[in-house]
């Protein structure tokens, strides 16, 4: 039987699943269950008001302007950083964990937009508020001379840290922040460690079910690396009350287990973090903030970690996560299905099934457990077994969820697994992953990415293979918000999913003969590069101390090849496999790195990437439309992209990279695609495209010229032609852009027609802006261009009674005193209110005009340049120079 190969291979000494949402959040849990309207409870609209309303009903208390504790808790005093009790369990210094204050909504907070309560069990710590925020119980290790510090949204912009807190959504609210940039001292005999660290209360064992750790953070600016939550083990003869500089003297971190990290910058929003982890001896959590390396020139610019609500509480209240070993959680046996999953942990036969459940297999430990399949008698081949969870809401079309967990699969009669989506409206299964076949004894890591537009149940579905040697398991389940590629590539549910770890998943370059391109996309891994300094899919700085030899060839990404034979203007094409049509909105979301170290100081020219959907038209004719679309330096981080894909027919999509003039400068990769069911919108907006967007680099795109004269036509540059040795706006490269030029000193002034494709009415009938470059070249006082919109009737049967109703929108006369042609910003407001045509018309008999860059953008705009209005008939000569 055929051995499948994981993508990748992660050892871990510790039961941990972790997820992660947005701020502000529709509702405050990830797989947000249905539950009837009347559990809700009711919020005391005296503890609803805001800060500013207790303020203006009771001037007394403005100096304040805290809101009143809830009843028989005391306010939080002030706790200085260098506190050094693990835990005061009595006397009144310890400030109070209080439960988490209704959401704030009035005068325009961005707050918590439901009130969900804190059970009673729970240990929250939301850092109180001014001007007594504190950091509660919780210690900075003294270990490092980087620390933590309470603060709150009004020291945002003198301290760092984000404007508002996540408890009240207001600027006076309190959080723990660490200002990156700052350089600690290096002192002989002290610790290295350049990292900021905050330790919890001492705790102890979790027990079986647990422990769920509930958390907000915030990362923004250059200097930030990441942010981990560690496990420290600690010695069973550590009591309540030792001081923490006693405690932790020596410490060195090395046994020390990561249960969760982050990486990625969340620019100044909240969003939260779980953690279910267990562990069966004494311990503390630690919150670390690490900046990039001081030698990073990064370091000096600011940047902040934040975090906010850190809470301890039952394993449960983390939703659908689960370690198997207190029980299935809240997953259910499916009564429509012909045997159970079962829990052990370890298996009695072993020629088929773990030896040990999946955080005990890699260190030897004694404790853990897991759910199976077991395919003894009187089990036969074809039976099904099927563990289902609780019904959650529908996922939003920009917030689909990635499920990871844990799989082994040993034996010669392993059969398959799968991972369906129950649609509770309709009682329809949807495989979303599926993986057949024997892969070792080992555990390996499973991820798929979670999206449903009505309410749903996950389900896993073990079907017994050949024979009795088939037992099949699963462990740690976990849900993090977020699109991530299907794993291992094999199983994926979705053409396009792809990490790149193995190979490229089917994208591929078009052949030479194809004439599509000029280079290729190259699969290749950090250290071959001096940027992306590490890929997005796993982070491996390549070549680092820190790097584990287990990884030296891991963490790959495609990038844009920057050789020598590269000129402006090249582009490289990767191309997906064929995608089924659809009536059904999909969304296609993925990592882009656009980076350019020294900008050119006539301005940034790193080269585009575009994202296209490529297809046969119902007349036979290839269409390639356009779907997102970025230029030039976008900052030294990974960033995330997102477009959505629609199309009746069967079509493939194309990512294309260019270079601009700064090809030796400049890095783009891509890691990460992921492909998902849902509306999404295109992220980051300014991605966002229309058929009417043209940088003209290799073609006129989708604009038509319609004149029929061959002699004087709107045309674009070439190395041989092109007007006054112009050079591109894009890039600034010799060509890249469409013209005009009319040499007919006999004739009366030739009209020239360059018509964009149709273009769809707004959805909201708001207006659009249409923005161009344009320059004038010549001698003669009739050359002018005009912004012609014409309105688009699809229902007409013949052609020429699909246009109507021409309005001249932006008009210009040529300048005869110009000495050589400089590159100007244009732009006009277009009613969009139906759907519509544009058409820029050039009129010249000695002269011409040329145009780059169209881009339209949704909203209004106002008249550039202002002399541009038909009704003044101005020239160019009226105005200023845009260089």
């Amino acid at each position: 039987m055929r051995r499948w190969l994981p993508d990748v291979v992660t050892l871990v000494f510790l039961v941990v699943v972790v997820v992660v949402t947005a701020v502000p959040p529709q509702r405050t849990d990830l797989l947000q269950t249905n539950v009837p309207e009347e559990a809700a409870a009711a919020v005391d609209t005296a503890e609803g008001r805001s800060r500013r309303q207790v303020a203006e009903e009771d001037p007394g208390n403005a100096e304040s302007n805290v809101p009143p504790p809830p009843p028989s808790v005391p306010a939080p005093p002030p706790r200085s950083p260098d506190q050094t009790n693990l835990v005061d369990s009595q006397g009144p210094a310890k400030p109070a964990l209080r439960p988490r204050p209704p959401a704030r909504q009035d005068e325009g907070r961005r707050g918590r937009q439901e009130s969900e309560p804190i059970p009673e069990d729970s240990e929250l710590c939301d850092f109180g508020s001014s001007p007594t925020q504190s950091l509660c119980d919780w210690t900075n290790l003294e270990v490092t001379q980087l620390r933590w510090s309470p603060s709150t949204g009004e020291s945002a912009f003198w301290l760092g840290g984000p404007g508002v807190d996540v408890s009240y959504g207001d600027s006076q609210g309190g959080y723990a922040v660490f200002e990156t940039s700052q350089v600690p001292q290096r002192i002989a005999g002290q610790s290295a460690f350049e990292s900021a660290m905050l330790m919890s209360p001492l705790k102890e064992s979790t027990g079986p079910k647990g422990m769920c750790v509930k958390f907000w953070y915030s990362i923004a600016g250059l200097s930030p690396d990441k942010i981990r939550v560690l496990l420290h083990p600690m010695a069973e003869n550590i009591s309540v009350g030792m001081p923490v500089d006693e405690v932790m003297q020596g410490y060195d971190g090395s046994e020390d287990v990561v249960l969760w990290e982050a990486r990625d910058m969340t620019s100044g929003e909240w969003k939260e973090g779980q953690i279910v982890y267990t562990y069966g001896k004494k311990h503390s959590v630690i919150f670390e903030a690490i900046p990039v390396d001081s030698g990073d020139s990064n370091r000096r610019f600011r940047g902040y970690v934040a975090v906010d609500e850190l809470s301890f509480t039952d394993s449960k209240e983390c939703g659908a996560f689960c370690t198997f070993e207190g029980g299935t959680c809240g997953w259910t046996q499916d009564s429509n299905d012909d045997f159970d999953w079962t829990l052990s942990r370890g298996s009695l036969n072993p020629s088929t099934g773990p030896p040990r459940d999946r955080s005990s297999f890699a260190n030897e430990g004694l404790l853990g457990g897991y759910a199976f399949i077991d395919t003894g008698f009187p089990r036969r081949p074809g039976d099904v077994a099927r563990l289902m969870s609780q019904e959650f809401q529908g996922t939003n079309p920009d917030g689909p969820l990635c499920m990871r967990f844990w799989i082994h699969m040993y034996g010669n009669g392993i059969g398959s697994l799968r991972v369906l989506i129950y649609d509770v409206n309709t009682a329809q299964d949807t495989v979303i992953w599926k993986i057949s076949g024997e892969a070792g004894n080992a555990w390996y890591q499973g991820q798929v990415p979670i999206s449903s537009s009505s309410p749903f149940k996950i389900v896993f579905e073990g079907q017994v293979g050949a024979n009795n040697l088939g037992d099949i398991a699963i462990d740690d389940i976990s849900i993090i918000q977020g699109a991530c590629p299907s794993a291992p590539q094999v199983a994926a549910g979705q053409i396009g999913d792809c990490t790149f770890e193995v190979d490229e998943c089917g994208w591929a370059s078009p052949g030479p003969r194809e004439r599509l391109d000029e280079m290729d996309w190259v699969r290749t891994v950090a250290a071959d590069n001096r940027a992306p300094a590490r890929d997005h899919t796993l982070g491996t700085v390549q070549g680092s101390a820190a790097h584990d030899v287990t990884t030296q060839d891991r963490g790959f990404y495609m990038t844009l090849p920057r050789g020598t034979v590269q000129r402006g203007g090249d582009r490289a094409w990767l191309v997906s496999p064929t995608m089924k049509g659809s009536g059904d909105a999909m969304c296609l979301a993925f990592w882009y790195f656009m980076y350019e170290p020294f900008i050119d100081p006539s301005g940034p020219s790193l080269g585009s990437l575009l994202v296209h959907e490529r297809y046969e038209s119902a007349e036979g004719d290839i269409v390639t439309r356009p779907l997102w679309s970025l230029k030039n330096h976008q900052g030294p981080n990974w960033m995330y992209g997102q477009a959505k894909l629609q199309n009746e027919r069967d079509f493939v999509v194309v990512f294309e990279g260019m270079w601009g003039s700064s090809r030796a400068n400049g890095f783009m990769a891509l890691d990460d695609i992921t492909v998902f069911r849902g509306d999404c919108t295109t992220m980051p907006k300014k991605a966002s495209t229309s058929g009417g967007d043209c940088s003209f680099q290799h073609n006129t795109c989708q604009w038509k010229n319609i004149t029929t004269d061959s002699d004087f036509r709107w045309t674009t540059a070439s190395i041989s032609r092109r007007p006054a040795n112009l050079p591109d706006h894009t890039f600034g490269g010799p060509i890249g852009y469409a013209y005009f030029d009319v040499f007919n000193q006999n004739a009366r002034p030739q009209s020239l027609s360059l018509l964009s494709p149709p273009l769809d009415k707004s959805d909201d009938n708001a207006p659009v802006c249409l923005s161009f470059w344009y320059a004038y070249f010549g001698a003669s006082d009739t050359t002018r261009l005009k912004v012609v919109r014409e309105s688009y009737d699809r229902a007409a049967e013949e052609e020429d009674q699909r246009f109507s109703g021409s309005i001249v929108l932006w008009e210009l006369v040529g300048n005869l005193g110009r000495q050589r042609p400089e590159w100007q910003f244009g732009q006009v407001e277009v009613d969009a209110s139906a759907d519509y045509r544009v058409s820029l018309v050039g009129m010249a008999s000695n002269g011409g005009f040329a145009v780059d860059d169209i881009k339209i953008f949704p909203g209004s705009c106002s008249l550039r340049p202002e002399a541009a209005d038909p009704a003044m008939g101005a020239t160019t000569d009226e105005l200023p120079v845009d260089v």
